[in-house]
């Protein structure tokens, strides 16, 4: 009976809640009124982006609640994670059982020691199925002496393939999201995220616009090699990106070597701080590029040269592209001759060309 109204909430309500710390907290509570003396769990849930493997979310009796932490790329040739029980889900059973305490403990990977240390009795590790044929990990650790009786883990068990579509669902979610801040921008990504995906679907914002590019970039991509070229190119789009996203800009396009991006103005007497905001974002990232820029002087390299230019105006914010293929893009006058200043500064060989505006 308990089974069933745990499995009733995870998809009646678990799914609607905003994140899935939010779920292993209700998860957890539910799981210790009813029958289950949990001292621990931990959630492995892949994740796609460019800098962490997956998330680990964890929780200990006494904590008030669940703690999300990355897990960067690499750690699956770690010997710690090649030996450890969520390493032997992935190659072996789909679940886990060992004995922390008494003469049956089975004390044969690291981690287990800490857990034990820490009060549990028995541990459990299982598999959750994802629909690509991968699997996300959890665990649970409880402190009775005589360990899960075999009611309880047949309870687990059945409970098993619920969290694991709640675990996927949850995390598919925040990935999306994820994706689309990375690719598109916090305020585009959440724009297409909510279902704004119509051709031709936009608004009119008022903004300060930003071009910058590498000047010489092309006669670069001739002479110097292609691995040389992209940690170049990453060491210039971060010294630009940063002090945008940190002066409250966004940055809609990467093309080639150019980026647009925009400062949008939300009421008329915000047009004095935002230009200067973007002004000022434009200073740093051209600071910004100093560093690297002297490192590569150093070892013979060239040095790379950007120029930026800067307009106020209205431009069209939206959808646009053919039936099968869209863009989410910026278009209009203003956007144009921002890209005309754009060459101006190129031909006269300034860093930072404003408009009038």
């Amino acid at each position: 009976m308990e089974n069933d109204l745990i499995a009733s909430w995870l998809f009646e309500d678990a799914a609607y809640l905003p994140d899935f710390r939010s779920v292993l907290d209700g998860l957890i509570e539910r799981l210790r009124a009813g029958w289950l003396p949990l001292v621990r769990i931990s959630f492995g849930v892949g994740m796609h982006h460019y800098e962490m493997l997956a998330a680990i979310y964890a929780w200990e009796l006494g904590d008030l609640t669940v703690d999300r932490s990355g897990v960067p790329h690499g750690v699956e040739t770690t010997e710690m994670y090649l030996n450890s029980p969520f390493r032997l889900l992935e190659i072996g059973p789909p679940v886990v059982l060992r004995r922390l305490a008494g003469p049956e403990a089975e004390i044969d990977y690291p981690i287990l020691q800490g857990i034990r240390d820490s009060g549990a009795a028995d541990y459990l590790a299982m598999a959750l199925q994802r629909s690509d044929g991968d699997a996300n990990r959890c665990s649970f650790s409880i402190d009775q002496p005589e360990g899960f009786s075999e009611d309880e883990l047949a309870i687990l068990a059945a409970l098993r393939p619920y969290i694991g579509v709640i675990t996927e669902l949850q995390s598919r979610a925040r990935m999306t999201r994820s994706l689309l801040n990375l690719y598109l921008g916090p305020e585009a990504g959440a724009w297409v995220y909510s279902g704004q995906i119509k051709r031709g679907e936009g608004m009119a914002i008022r903004s300060v616009l930003w071009t910058s590019d590498l000047r010489g970039f092309a006669h670069l991509s001739e002479d110097e090699p292609l691995e040389w070229l992209t940690v170049a190119l990453n060491d210039y789009f971060t010294a630009m990106i940063e002090p945008v996203n940190a002066e409250g800009g966004e940055v809609l396009k990467l093309i080639g070597d150019g980026v647009l991006r925009v400062f949008r103005i939300e009421h008329d007497f915000y047009v004095g701080g935002t230009c200067e905001a973007a002004l000022n974002a434009a200073e740093r990232a051209l600071a910004n590029m100093a560093l690297p820029n002297k490192h590569r002087g150093g070892e013979g390299k060239p040095v790379l040269d950007a120029g930026i230019a800067l307009h106020v105006g209205e431009a069209m914010y939206g959808n646009v592209g053919a039936q099968d293929r869209l863009d989410f893009a910026v278009i209009g006058p203003a956007v144009n001759l921002c890209a005309g200043l754009q060459a101006l500064a190129g031909e006269r060989r300034e860093p930072i060309t404003c408009s009038a505006e």
